[in-house]
């Protein structure tokens, strides 16, 4: 392959990964979808493989004040999630999108801290996953 040819590939292969890395306003928009319920999702409580009816997996459900209350559970953003703080008595921590995505699907905090009985245990791609993830990182 000629010297410019290479170029030219490299250039595309960079391009493509800085995009993936980058999330979309249309990823983040997909995920604030998920969170308020308007996709449909599966998920299940541990140690219980029958599924959550659709009105309670709705991540904002408990992640959002409501009626001047305090939320449930902490409010998901990019501070929250990405600063190093102590979690559930377990050691400061921070999260990633891998690590994200593992407390969603396991209800294990990066600290091996395991969440409390009443967070789902959701059942997501990969996709679904990014999606939320780049939706937290903009709030």
């Amino acid at each position: 392959m000629c010297g410019r040819g290479l170029f030219a590939v490299l250039g595309l292969a960079f391009a493509a990964a800085s995009a993936a890395a980058a999330p979309s306003g249309e990823t983040a928009e997909w995920g604030r979808a998920i969170f308020h319920g308007e996709t449909a999702l599966t998920a299940h409580l541990r140690g219980d493989t029958r599924p959550l009816p659709e009105f309670a997996l709705r991540c904002a459900n408990c992640h959002t004040q409501s009626s001047g209350a305090t939320a449930f559970a902490p409010s998901l953003s990019a501070a929250y999630l990405l600063e190093p703080i102590p979690r559930r008595g377990g050691p400061p921590t921070r999260y990633d999108r891998e690590a994200f995505c593992k407390v969603l699907a396991t209800s294990i905090d990066p600290a091996a801290v395991m969440l409390a009985n009443s967070m789902p245990q959701y059942v997501l791609s990969d996709d679904e996953c990014t999606a939320l993830w780049a939706y937290f990182l903009t709030r």
